[in-house]
């Protein structure tokens, strides 16, 4: 059974452990669905295609993303990241995917056919920063992700070798040079010959998913796309 369309369990839960919205953090009527206000809801930072770009540079083929990295949708990506909501992760993806499939209408055909990727593989963070957050945001939003395109998900293929700083704590002309070297193939047999989609939570200009998408196609790979929650347009938008 269900109370106003919630399974009964998780209706009881609810009444201890209230939800709370993944924006502002404030705390939501046990029978609300989405997690989020109706405040941050009304002020979700939704993209426009038209103006999107795609600035990860020749070895991205594709970037699908679904929001500005502003408001209530950064908020959320902060919460994942640094506040320990690894939830958050797969509440993004839910959110992100139909909307994936109506603003890019050009490639949404190719995006959702069974046999397009073969492989989801997140951008790695370096194993230090990992202990530290217990977890790597990046790879719990591939995993949402591949469930819902029926791919599995490689951990441990791409690694990250290099400890480098943050890129949000970089000015924009560091941020560019900042993962140069970072990344390596550690199995390239599992590379080779398959489509890959790179996942990553933010774009901010591109650099990390083009150092990325390098190796992966140094590594044999046949071509990378990539799937980001949210970009930082402001960042390489002249």
């Amino acid at each position: 059974m269900e109370c106003g369309k919630i399974p009964r369990i998780e209706y009881f839960l609810r009444m201890f452990f209230p939800p709370r919205c993944i924006c502002c953090d404030c705390v939501l009527a046990v029978n609300v669905r989405n997690y989020l206000c109706s405040d941050c809801e009304k002020n979700i930072p939704y993209i426009n295609r038209h103006q999107f770009g795609n600035p990860a540079g020749k070895s991205i083929s594709n970037i699908y993303c679904a929001f500005d990295y502003e408001k209530g949708i950064r908020k959320a990506i902060h919460h994942l990241k640094f506040n320990d909501r690894p939830g958050n992760a797969k509440i993004l993806v839910d959110m992100s995917y139909p909307l994936i499939k109506e603003y890019f209408a050009g490639v949404s055909a190719q995006f959702e056919r069974a046999n397009k990727y073969d492989i989801a593989i997140p951008v790695p963070i370096h194993s230090k920063r990992r202990r530290e957050r217990g977890y790597n945001q990046s790879e719990l939003i591939a995993r949402s992700l591949a469930k819902k395109l029926n791919i599995p998900v490689s951990v441990g293929t791409l690694v990250k070798r290099k400890n480098t700083p943050p890129q949000s704590s970089l000015a924009k002309d560091e941020r560019y040079k900042n993962p140069e070297g970072a990344f390596h193939v550690k199995k390239p047999y599992l590379i080779e010959g398959r489509r890959v989609l790179l996942v990553d939570d933010v774009i901010t200009t591109g650099s990390t998913l083009e150092e990325c998408g390098k190796v992966l196609l140094q590594a044999g790979a046949v071509c990378v796309d990539a799937f980001v929650i949210a970009v930082r347009r402001k960042l390489y938008v002249q």
